[in-house]
């Protein structure tokens, strides 16, 4: 059903109303019509029975004249006689009035009425009624009959006239009563209704309150939907300009910011720079204390850059823990450093959170509109090379955008693709480092080094690749590869004269993180003698997480596996080490070897042979380059050295040529 306008529903209900005021128009018509069809015949039948009985009267008298004379003056007092005839036993007209003797006094009409049947007649549908008079003469009986004629076209005459006044008064009562609904309908229902409709669109301007209680009742529904509306609308920008957590600008609105900057930037000339952060070590907060903890602690550092910036810069979170401060106005670069100085120094500061302490530091990148880019993008990949630059000097810092920097990401990225590729198409190879026994001169172990062989670039020493490979943790997949090469390698070794020969490999602090690492050794290493295969350890390896990674090490220890603490000396938590973990071997860092030149150079080399012969430990002295640091080791009995002076890594065809040489 389609639906109506008001206004076409008013004409509608206008319309109706007059047609229903036309039949009570036509129904007081029709009683107007028998009122006046009942006092005209009343009227009519007076008259004529008046005529009868002066008739009987003076037809007796034979007063012709006085008869004449009185039909004279009904025709002149009742209008609706129109004549009179009186007419003997022949029907023959014998009197007739005098002011119709000059006229037509031929009637076509039907029958005459009775007079005693007028009241039963429409006067309005009969032309003609009659009564008879009866008078002797002598003795004998003599009838007169009497016709009186109506006229019709008076008696229609004054019905038009009667319908006529009817009808004004009608028409006047209908125009005035539809201009007064028409009035009312409009002041309180078709503006009303046009000012709800206003204020479903223009929300901003509330109407007051209508009369009508349906209309005031929409009105007031329209306002509290308005309402709640204002404030979900409120709540969905917020949603879509700042960031839940903790209710600095998103990434979506710095973009924003930053496109209005630069436009602003490139008609005033003027300059703006931003500083990227990213907080240090947090996801070991978050994965030690839990992701609820980590955001109490995004919230501090989100109060502390409001605090620290000025009311004009922009503080942004981009996500996770990174965060985008916009220094809008400086004057020169020194303002830059003084408010990163300031942040690092608050952000730095001790604070407690569920009565702990807790120190957190950020990494910093800076770069400059225009100088360091002219687009968002730029501006912001620039400042996070700055940032990552920061982290690679320690961290805990902050660094402007060069293209010294942007040449050292750009290499870093080409060489993320590379470790990609080489894991894709087994560009990767194992070279062999000798450890050598120092009385017999023989080869009894070795030390699996992983090389990048690249088709284009030739061989790509570990220092280039193992630490992008440690990033982006490609370090794992590589890591199995190195297990499963290096055993594969003692497999083939078993049916040689190198079935003795001892395989170590380094594992990287990354590789912990790997849930499955004890599994995946447990299964790669099955197959072969264990005790064949040694892992070396870094202390950096077991700084982080420190209680959770000597779980695992004591169970892949219960494998049967030996351990190795590698770079010995170098740390400040070495002897903890060694009364925790159950090494096998102790291998002194090549820094304490290339400074021993004499007896009293080897005062610290000979305590760390004493400690591990205590703890029936035994001692790899690393980076042996001459025959003097050699002779001076011999000295002091250590047992094995490994070093260029037996050779520097090489794959296992030329391993295996070596060893013969020294089997000798």
């Amino acid at each position: 059903m389609s639906s109506l306008s008001i206004k076409s529903f008013v004409i509608i209900v206008i319309l109706f109303l007059m047609g229903s005021e036309s039949l009570i128009f036509y129904s007081f018509f029709q009683d107007s019509k028998r009122t006046i069809n009942e006092i005209l015949t009343n009227s009519l039948q007076s008259d004529m029975l008046n005529l009868k009985h002066y008739m009987q009267k003076n037809l007796k008298q034979k007063d012709i004249n006085e008869i004449v004379s009185h039909m004279d003056n009904l025709i002149v007092i009742n209008p609706v006689i129109k004549d009179i005839h009186i007419l003997d036993n022949n029907k023959n007209i014998v009197y007739n009035p005098d002011i119709r003797m000059m006229e037509n006094t031929v009637h076509t009409t039907g029958e005459c009425i009775p007079i005693s049947k007028i009241v039963e007649t429409d006067l309005f549908a009969q032309n003609c009624y009659s009564f008879s008079i009866k008078t002797y003469k002598g003795l004998n009986p003599q009838y007169y009959y009497a016709n009186i004629y109506i006229d019709s076209k008076y008696i229609h005459n004054l019905v038009m006239q009667q319908m006529k006044k009817t009808l004004l008064l009608f028409t006047i009562a209908t125009f005035l009563f539809s201009i007064i609904l028409w009035l009312l309908f409009k002041y309180y229902v078709i503006l009303p209704l046009k000012g709800v409709r206003q204020y479903a669109y223009y929300s901003e301007n509330p109407p007051k309150n209508f009369f009508i209680k349906e209309i005031e009742s929409i009105r007031y529904s329209l306002s509290i939907t308005f309402k709640r509306l204002k404030k979900e609308q409120e709540k969905l920008y917020k949603l879509s300009t700042k960031d839940p957590l903790s209710g600095l600008y998103n990434r979506l609105s710095l973009i924003e910011k930053l496109n209005w900057l630069i436009s602003k930037g490139k008609r005033d000339k003027d300059e703006f720079a931003i500083l990227f952060l990213d907080l240090d070590n947090f996801k070991n907060v978050n994965d030690s204390k839990g992701h609820e903890f980590g955001d109490k602690i995004l919230l501090h550092i989100s109060k502390i850059l409001l605090e620290v910036t000025r009311k004009n810069d922009i503080v942004s979170r981009l996500g996770g823990d990174e965060f985008v401060v916009v220094l809008s106005e400086f004057k020169d670069e020194n303002k830059i450093v003084e408010i990163a100085q300031r942040l690092k120094e608050n952000l730095s500061k001790p604070f407690k959170l569920d009565d702990e302490e807790f120190t957190i530091t950020a990494s910093m990148g800076i770069a400059i509109y225009p100088k360091d880019g002219e687009d968002v993008k730029t501006l912001l990949k620039n400042a996070d090379i700055a940032m990552y630059k920061s982290k690679e000097l320690g961290k805990n810092n902050y660094q402007f955008f060069t293209d010294d920097i942007n040449k050292a990401v750009q290499e870093r990225i080409s060489m993320q693709k590379t470790i990609r590729n080489a894991l894709q198409n087994n560009h990767f190879q194992l070279f062999y480092q000798p450890k050598v026994d120092i009385k017999t001169n023989k080869i009894v172990a070795c030390e699996a080094l992983v090389r990048l062989i690249d088709p284009i670039e030739g061989m790509i020493p570990p220092y280039k690749f193992i630490s992008i490979a440690e990033e982006n943790m490609s370090i794992i997949p590589l890591g199995e590869w190195i297990i499963k090469e290096a055993v594969s390698q003692i497999k083939k070794w078993e049916q040689t004269l190198l079935k003795d020969i001892k395989v170590s490999i380094n594992l990287s602090g990354v590789q912990f993180k790997d849930q499955e690492l004890l599994q995946k050794i447990d299964k790669f290493t099955k197959g072969i003698d264990r005790s064949k295969f040694d892992i070396e350890l870094t202390e950096s390896v077991l700084i982080e997480e420190f209680q959770e990674r000597l779980n695992v090490i004591k169970d892949i220890k219960k494998l049967g596996i030996s351990l190795s603490l590698d770079d010995f000396g170098t740390g400040y938590s070495s002897l903890s080490y060694l009364k925790d973990i159950p090494f096998d071997t102790l291998k002194i860092d090549k820094a304490f070897i290339d400074n021993i030149y004499t007896k009293d150079d080897l005062i610290f080399i000979n305590m760390i042979i004493g400690i591990a012969n205590d703890l029936e430990l035994n001692v790899v002295a690393e980076g042996v380059e001459t025959k003097e640091q050699l002779k001076l080791l011999k000295e002091i009995n250590c047992e094995q050295y490994q070093g260029y002076l037996c050779s520097k890594p090489v794959p296992s065809k030329e391993f295996e040529e070596l060893f013969s040489l020294h089997c000798v």
